[in-house]
């Protein structure tokens, strides 16, 4: 007995013995069923994929504050040992501060396997690039 197409049309109307399948309707059938996958597949993959994005914004409410923020860090690094943590800070205008130390505490975590780094230090513009180290 030879394969028969008509066999994949899943719209039928009426129960499968009162019924004729038809080309059209399994082609439509077969194409309703890989566009179904088709999405499932791209939302899957949108999901699965992540997109890390490193950035720190910071905005100034207040603009009479003679151009400079306050700034308060509170940073939780379990896995990494406090003599690796550092700051550095450079603003927009170039100022830039290798290990900044000042108003910054260091705190062991987890028996000296992690750390807890809190600080505080000033900015003079509202959108620098400040990195932990």
């Amino acid at each position: 007995m030879p394969f028969d197409f008509r066999r994949f049309d899943i719209y039928r109307k009426v129960p499968k013995d009162l019924t004729q399948p038809t080309y059209t309707g399994a082609i439509i059938s077969i194409c309703c069923c890989l566009f179904i996958l088709f999405l499932f597949l791209s939302e899957l993959t949108g999901f699965i994929t992540t997109e890390v994005v490193n950035e720190l914004y910071v905005d100034d409410p207040d603009k009479d504050s003679g151009g400079k923020i306050d700034v308060s860090l509170n940073i939780s690094l379990p896995n990494l040992h406090c003599e690796l943590v550092g700051l550095d800070i450079q603003d927009e205008m170039g100022r830039h501060e290798v290990g900044h130390i000042d108003n910054s505490m260091k705190i062991p975590l987890n028996n000296g396997a992690g750390c807890r780094f809190e600080g505080q230090f000033s900015i003079n513009k509202p959108w620098p690039p400040t990195t932990t180290s």
